[in-house]
């Protein structure tokens, strides 16, 4: 293999320096060479042993060849980097530099006969007056491992470095790093003895207290490296108890993937955030529980109930409900409520054929799927003014609670407290809305959801729906009077009812049908369907009703004759009026018919459109409607004269003010002003 040659523009290239400078240097030194003639003339070619040794550098540093085999040098070897999980990825790129320098040592070695302790020597210096090329200064930089002590390297270090990596390859070159020490001092059991309690002291006031028990105490330095070195869940155990610990521990995520809808249910109670009318006690507000269940797959809401507190009655409620619109689930998955564990509830999902499973108590996070369903009501709770939830604002609330309670104790109902049938109603459309609405878990709406499995042959188990009412509809005592029975502020009536006069009944009520109550023995015995307001009646039948109306406005009618008579002196015969069912004198008098005697028919039109006018063509200061009209237009104005201002102040004041105020009541078009006018006096 030839001997490699550079000319004079390669030099100025690889130094930095134009090709001239080259040239006068090289005839002033006078550098061998060789003359090859070409297609551009003759040129000089410079061999890099026969030239200056940092000019020579230069050059094999900057042509990147990788060093040719030489007995002197160990054999190539493959590239042997540790495994990611031993070494940091800052340990692998200082000792890929540092690989980069060793090659850079033996190219100068091969191609520029320095020896392997000069070439260290001269990169070195290079680096340290910063005239090494660009690639190796960054190389430098990374390979010294130490940001604070700049880039700088020393020709020991690198020597050492090389030597390091022609035995055993890049692995050598990986800088270690000091691990920590897990020992545990002999202070740290009496230490976190002050520190792990429930009430979470800081780390200087368990310090104080910890001093005080200990003869040679460590500085609080050493307390605070101490705990840095321990594991969130070790530092924390007796500051958060086992129900809290688990929110830092590693859990378990299941998976929904392979069920289908019906499969599992899930269900839990919530305290409603707001208070609402209590269905019993008309002056009273409590806040309402909850009960719900959802299908674990789709996420549906299947099934609902609300009643006064936990209990079995809501549960069983929510699960009839759940049942009648969704079918039979094979697993229901809920907590150790009282609701839940109760005898009477494990009777009812055997004999369902139901599975009843309780969680594990304290692992709320068990039960995620539910628990994040429940900010259905969250949600509904925030728009009602009587919201009561931790985030409302102190002020507004205590604001709320005050007027509501006024009004309560008053017996009054105040609007900002809803009634239980308007309630009803708002919690089954947000449970609508809720079951319409996108979820993020399913990449759909549960509605949708539920809808593709029945749209793929995949149909619920149903059950009769009468043994079912039997089974788990709620039910409550109540006596019976006179065939009627008193629920939730509401009557229902029953002839068969009679015989059970003054007797206790049980009361079976569906939430969302109030028009039917099924009343049953103590025994069980179903008595009768009760239906609501069955006994109701018109107070009087509607003929008798409508013929007093009728009569009520005759008499109006004639009495507003007299008063045209007296004013005008013009007799009217009759005024009749047809009577419509629903509307009031005032509002059809634009409308009436006018009968009077053929002589008198002309003028009485002409007088009461001279009456309803708006400028009536009569002298104000001889005239009582003419003085009317004059106060009523001066009244509110500011450019009256004095006299004027006197005479408006005075007359209000008058019998004649007053009987033509009471004229005007009987008129439609002027009622509001002869009001204002009555009020004034």
């Amino acid at each position: 293999m030839s001997e490699r040659t550079v000319t004079s523009g390669e030099i100025a290239e690889a130094i930095g320096m134009s090709k001239r400078a080259i040239e006068l240097r090289a005839n002033r030194e006078g550098w061998p060479f060789e003359e090859a003639t070409g297609r551009g003339g003759k040129r000089r070619l410079y061999r890099p042993a026969d030239l200056p040794r940092e000019v020579a550098m230069r050059l094999t540093l900057d042509a990147g060849t990788p060093a040719p085999a030489n007995e002197t040098l160990p054999a190539a070897k493959e590239v042997n980097l540790p495994a990611a999980e031993e070494v940091s990825q800052r340990q692998l790129r200082v000792a890929w530099a540092r690989a980069g320098l060793c090659r850079a040592v033996d190219r100068l070695v091969a191609e520029a006969g320095f020896s392997v302790s000069g070439a260290c020597r001269h990169i070195a210096d290079d680096v340290r007056g910063g005239t090494a090329p660009e690639n190796v200064m960054r190389l430098a930089s990374e390979a010294n491992d130490r940001p604070r002590a700049g880039g700088g390297i020393s020709p020991r270090g690198l020597l050492g470095w090389h030597k390091q990596f022609r035995l055993q390859g890049e692995r050598a070159l990986i800088p270690g790093r000091r691990q920590k020490s897990l020992s545990v001092p002999s202070w740290a059991g009496a230490f976190l003895r002050h520190y792990q309690l429930p009430t979470k002291p800081s780390v200087a006031d368990a310090y104080r207290a910890f001093k005080r028990d200990v003869k040679h105490p460590p500085s609080i330095h050493q307390v605070r490296r101490f705990l840095a070195k321990l594991s969130p869940e070790a530092r924390d155990r007796g500051r958060m108890g086992p129900r809290e610990l688990r929110n830092i521990q590693p859990f378990v995520r299941r998976t929904f993937a392979k069920l289908v809808p019906n499969d599992i249910w899930t269900a839990d109670g919530h305290t409603f955030d707001a208070e609402i009318a209590h269905p019993h006690y008309p002056n009273k507000v409590f806040r309402p529980e909850i009960t719900t269940y959802a299908d674990i797959r789709t996420r549906r809401i299947v099934g609902w109930s609300v009643d006064l507190a936990e209990s079995t009655t809501a549960v069983l409620d929510g699960l009839r409900h759940g049942i009648s619109r969704c079918g039979l689930p094979a697993v229901l998955y809920v907590d150790n409520g009282s609701g839940y564990t109760s005898d009477a509830v494990a009777d009812v999902v055997e004999r369902l054929g139901i599975t009843l499973t309780h969680s594990i108590p304290y692992r709320s996070q068990s039960r995620g799927a539910i628990e994040r369903i429940q900010q259905v009501w969250t949600r509904l709770a925030k728009r009602l003014p009587s919201y009561i939830g931790a985030d409302m604002d102190k002020e507004a609330g205590t604001r709320v609670h005050k007027i509501t309670r006024q009004a309560l104790t008053q017996g009054v109902a105040h609007r900002a407290i809803i009634g239980w049938d308007a309630f009803l109603q708002m919690a089954d459309q947000a449970v609508a809305e809720y079951n319409a609405t996108r979820h993020s878990t399913i990449k759909t709406t549960p509605d949708a959801a539920w809808e593709s499995f029945e749209a793929e042959g995949w149909g619920p188990e149903t059950v009769d729906g009468e043994m079912l009412d039997t089974l788990c509809r709620p039910q409550l005592a109540r006596k019976t009077q006179r065939g009627e029975v008193r629920l939730f502020s509401r009557i229902y009536f029953d002839n068969a009812l009679r015989h059970h006069h003054g007797e206790e009944v049980l009361v079976g009520y569906d939430l969302r049908d109030a028009n039917r109550v099924w009343v049953h023995e103590l025994s069980g015995q179903l008595i009768c369907v009760a239906e609501k307001d069955a006994n109701a009646a018109d107070y009087l039948p509607e003929s008798r009703v409508e013929e007093a109306r009728s009569r009520r406005e005759k008499a109006q009618i004639d009495r507003l004759a007299k008063k045209i008579e007296s004013r005008t002196g013009q007799r009217v015969a009759s005024i009749q009026l047809e009577h419509q069912p629903g509307r009031t004198l005032e509002g059809v008098m634009g409308h009436q018919t006018l009968e009077a005697e053929p002589v008198e028919a002309e003028r009485l039109e002409e007088v009461r459109a001279r009456m309803l006018a708006a400028e009536p063509e009569i002298d104000w200061a001889t005239d009582p409607m003419g003085r009317w009209k004059q106060y009523e237009e001066w009244s509110g104005r500011d450019d009256l004269t004095d006299e004027q201002r006197r005479w408006v102040a005075h007359y209000p004041t008058t019998d004649e003010f007053r009987r033509t105020a009471e004229f005007y009541a009987d008129f439609a078009p002027q009622k509001k002003t002869a009001q204002r006018c009555s009020n004034t006096v």
